[in-house]
């Protein structure tokens, strides 16, 4: 049987990226046609958090926070060994100690003479756009990362043709080593869903309110929401706006981000009408999103929007940022606006907020259901025939 792999680092793993992962290898684990085949491992710093999630039971879980905290020393010539013979050492002799054939979403190449062949994940190339936001040591690195990517990686999973077309401006990598294979979510049905008065009584929710479901990294772009209330208050046109906001509020390249928008939203006296709910249960962020008038997505970047697939499965009308992954997601409920632009973004506020309710129907849900289960049937086709 063959031993597939994922790395998850709770403390170096953006969220968005372990649920994507983990929504992967719970459909896998649960296809008999796949689970005869291929055994699924996560090899993970805490199994304490990866058993918060709903995981498969056939799904293989090893703890071992002294390979996720190996010495800069080890890093640095399991590198250089990469370079010279096409196989790291630390690295080898973790993979032969598991008997991992594959190692998948991954940001390390194991190299062209490993035993173990590794599926390189690429969400985006954001250093390349946002180019303040990152150090030169940062941007160096994956420049290197990706040159050895070309010879050592087996395969390079893209998520989007924008990330493509960034590519390709990096570097020439061969066709055949590339995959684009959009991940696709499958999500609880309405009827699966907290009911609004759950959610009202348990975060003190107003009706029709806009959700904004982003980690609270600069490049997401919240100043602009907060630009926007200010805008609507100077024109008394206010009171009904209420903007509710989850996610991680961590950014590691400005560790103040967080504490200048909150101090910015009490200097204006916008608390009633943004309010930040934390980091919440899936299910609360899917009702969240259920349940709201709207969505909102302001970021200057993105690799392929969980947020806009979510959004999409159930019918919700969206709030989008005009960037190339946003329009390339197509979602038919869609309005979007230059995300610089802070007056525009606050008269579509008004404007939605004005609109008639938009009904939420379950037959619209099952409609897009049939449509979200043949994509997720083709996105895991196309992933497993990377395995075989």
């Amino acid at each position: 049987m063959v031993r597939l792999a994922f790395f998850i680092h709770f403390n170096r793993t953006w969220l968005g990226g372990v649920n994507v992962i983990l929504n992967l290898i719970n459909s896998l684990a649960k296809n008999k046609d796949i689970s005869t085949k291929i055994k699924i491992v996560i090899i993970t710093n805490s199994k304490k958090d990866i058993t918060k999630f709903s995981l498969n039971k056939f799904i293989e879980i090893i703890e071992n926070k002294d390979f996720f905290n190996r010495s800069i020393f080890c890093k640095i010539l399991d590198k250089i060994l990469l370079i010279l013979i096409g196989k790291t050492y630390y690295l080898e002799k973790f993979l032969i100690q598991n008997k991992i054939n594959f190692v998948s979403h991954t940001d390390i190449a194991t190299g062209f003479n490993s035993v173990s062949k590794s599926i390189v994940w690429i969400p985006d190339f954001q250093f390349i756009h946002l180019k303040n936001l990152f150090s030169l040591k940062y941007k160096f690195l994956r420049r290197l990362n990706i040159f050895l990517y070309k010879k050592h990686a087996y395969k390079i999973l893209l998520s989007s043709k924008s990330a493509y077309n960034d590519l390709k401006k990096i570097l020439y990598i061969p066709q055949k080593k590339i995959i684009i294979n959009s991940f696709s979510f499958v999500l609880p049905s309405p009827n699966k869903l907290r009911s609004f008065s759950y959610l009202k009584k348990k975060y003190n929710l107003k009706k029709n309110f806009f959700y904004l479901p982003n980690q609270y990294w600069v490049h997401k772009n919240h100043k602009v929401v907060i630009d926007a209330l200010k805008y609507l208050k100077i024109k008394n046109k206010l009171n009904n706006v209420h903007i509710y906001s989850t996610g991680s509020k961590h950014d590691y390249r400005r560790p103040n981000h967080f504490e200048n928008l909150m101090k910015k939203i009490k200097q204006n006296r916008l608390q009633k009408n943004y309010v930040y709910l934390g980091t919440l249960p899936f299910i609360d962020v899917m009702s969240l999103i259920y349940h709201s008038k709207a969505i909102l997505n302001p970021s200057f970047f993105e690799g392929w929007s969980s947020t806009v697939e979510q959004a999409k499965a159930y019918n919700k009308k969206i709030i989008l940022s005009k960037i190339s992954v946003h329009f390339e997601q197509k979602p038919d409920n869609a309005i979007f606006f230059d995300p610089k632009n802070s007056k525009n973004l606050s008269k579509i506020l008004t404007k939605v907020l004005e609109e008639k309710k938009f009904k939420i129907r379950n037959i619209s849900f099952e409609r897009n259901q049939k449509k979200l289960s043949l994509k997720i049937e083709k996105y895991e086709k196309k992933y497993i025939d990377i395995i075989n």
